[in-house]
């Protein structure tokens, strides 16, 4: 049984299917290339003042962060804002290939790499059927943990690699749940599998007791968080947790909600300008 994160299984699979692969002997795994990326956004930035014999109408700052976003959507079309004009969008352009060939010149991967190269490989008319049956040959059964968190890459090598019914697929996962969207993860990507899976839904919740469930349903149902897919779904606590299970406590109710009006303005409040719920 192999036990892994996405990239380790997509580094794993690369290194393992040799030529059908596309993965350099001895490459090695760059798990943050934010200071060679800054290197790069360093180099384009004091080129293009050297050209223009001045500096150019954005800070390096806003350099750096359009190079970021470059890099991190490697798939998104740049286009101008006029409010800066072409010049941003050239650079964001050239950190984008400056850093590939930067990486390729000291055989490093970065983890976005190995998940787009393992995803051409098994999408290449000439390779890609190979890979798969192979892939196929060697796992009976592919289990998906917090499927929800999974980018739209991620589902891409794994409906490849698995979705065609010659291996088991199972995903795991809640929508409800998802907190990587700063990583990339994207809700359709999860929507896309959900629409051509078998779904079970576990109806138990042995976390909670029956009270505190039964208000739970009586506040969120039947609420729908974004989509008609994701909705709030009752369950039934087990015979053991029919009754609340607090002994002693301040309140006999086993859900208070309270509201506060936002224009109480000697309230505490988060940094997201927020009430802040009181101790």
């Amino acid at each position: 049984m192999t036990v892994t994160t996405t990239h380790g299984f997509c580094q794993l699979v690369l290194a393992g299917l040799g030529s059908a692969g596309d993965l350099d002997v001895g490459a090695t795994l760059l798990e943050d290339p934010d200071d060679l990326l800054e290197e790069v956004v360093a180099d384009l930035y004091l080129r293009r003042a050297e050209w223009d014999h001045a500096r150019p109408p954005f800070g390096f700052a806003a350099a750096r962060a359009a190079a970021a976003a470059a890099v991190a959507n490697p798939d998104a079309l740049l286009v101008p804002d006029p409010a800066e004009g072409y010049l941003l969008s050239r650079l964001a352009h050239g950190a984008r290939k400056g850093l590939a060939e930067r990486l390729q010149d000291a055989n490093l991967l970065t983890y976005d790499h190995v998940l787009t190269r393992l995803a051409a490989t098994l999408g290449d008319p000439a390779r890609g059927a190979a890979a798969c049956a192979r892939l196929q040959q060697r796992y009976q059964v592919v289990l998906v943990d917090e499927f929800q968190d999974t980018d739209p890459v991620q589902w891409e090598v794994l409906r490849r690699a698995f979705g065609t019914g010659d291996t088991t697929l199972v995903l795991i996962g809640d929508p409800k749940q998802a907190i990587y969207a700063f990583r990339g993860a994207d809700v359709h990507a999860y929507l896309a599998a959900h629409r051509q899976a078998r779904r079970f839904t576990l109806g138990a919740n042995w976390r909670a007791d029956q009270p505190l469930l039964d208000a739970i349903d009586a506040l969120l149902s039947p609420l729908q968080l974004g989509h008609p897919a994701i909705r709030f779904r009752p369950v039934e606590a087990p015979a053991a947790h029919c009754r609340a299970g607090l002994l002693d406590a301040p309140v006999s109710v086993p859900l208070r909600v309270r509201l506060v009006p936002d224009r109480h303005a000697e309230l505490p409040r988060t940094p997201a300008s927020t009430v802040r719920p009181s101790p």
